[in-house]
């Protein structure tokens, strides 16, 4: 059995200014390079360690695996790949979150659908999708789409895994992708939004993935990190 160890990156400058990331780099903010040096640190105290480690290749999670990795003073190098990129927001991406939040108001509006807040993230990229392709752009993902993608990915690392006989992998991500694919495995449609930091637990065996937790920053509190959930000023970014 592979045990991986699926994290949110820490909170970056787009986190704090209400700021759609998406495939659009934004740097951590010094409370998310903090969090993820205390993630690391927790690793330690619990005698948590890893035997390979990936991330996005977008930098806020490659440097938090980074950060992460060295703070529990575990020397891997961490391999970088596309597939575990954030949901992409098409036109909205690097842009206000006001602006995502205006056009999906506007469409439920004219469905009559009152409120934006009532969605769930899968609802809510697949809406993002047919916005995107109606004004031209077609480069957002709906869930399906991003779901196959990253699921392929984490498929190949599990069995990469499994073939080399690592049992504890490192995989850091994004929190819209992370959601809609722990919710593909079984995840409550109305979880919470994965926080920056949190680890979620999947393992990989003969049935394929199996969810074991998900959406805790108790590493980062054990490392002594913040208790408090990090700064997020919008509930959709």
């Amino acid at each position: 059995m592979v045990q991986l160890w699926l994290t949110r990156h820490g909170e970056t400058e787009y986190n704090v200014q209400g700021v759609v990331q998406g495939v659009v780099n934004s740097n951590l903010t010094a409370r998310g390079a903090a969090d993820a040096q205390a993630l690391g640190r927790g690793f330690a105290k619990d005698g948590v360690t890893f035997d390979a480690a990936y991330s996005s290749d977008l930098q806020r999670a490659a440097d938090t695996a980074q950060l992460a990795l060295a703070a529990a003073n575990i020397n891997l190098p961490v391999t970088q790949l596309s597939g575990l990129r954030e949901q992409n927001f098409g036109l909205f991406d690097g842009q206000p979150e006001t602006q995502r939040q205006g056009a999906l108001g506007k469409m439920l509006t004219d469905a009559g659908v009152e409120n934006v807040a009532s969605l769930n993230m899968k609802q809510m990229v697949d809406l993002v999708r047919i916005i995107d392709v109606h004004n031209g752009g077609g480069a957002a993902e709906n869930a399906s789409m991003s779901i196959m993608r990253f699921g392929a990915t984490m498929a190949k690392i599990a069995q990469d895994a499994e073939i080399r006989g690592q049992e504890n992998v490192f995989v850091v991500a994004h929190g819209a992708i992370i959601w809609l694919w722990l919710n593909s495995l079984g995840m409550p449609d109305d979880a919470d939004f994965i926080k920056n930091a949190a680890v979620s637990k999947v393992v990989y065996g003969k049935k394929g993935f199996t969810m074991l937790s998900y959406n805790s920053r108790k590493y980062v509190e054990l490392g002594g990190g913040n208790k408090d959930e990090p700064a997020q000023h919008f509930d959709l970014n």
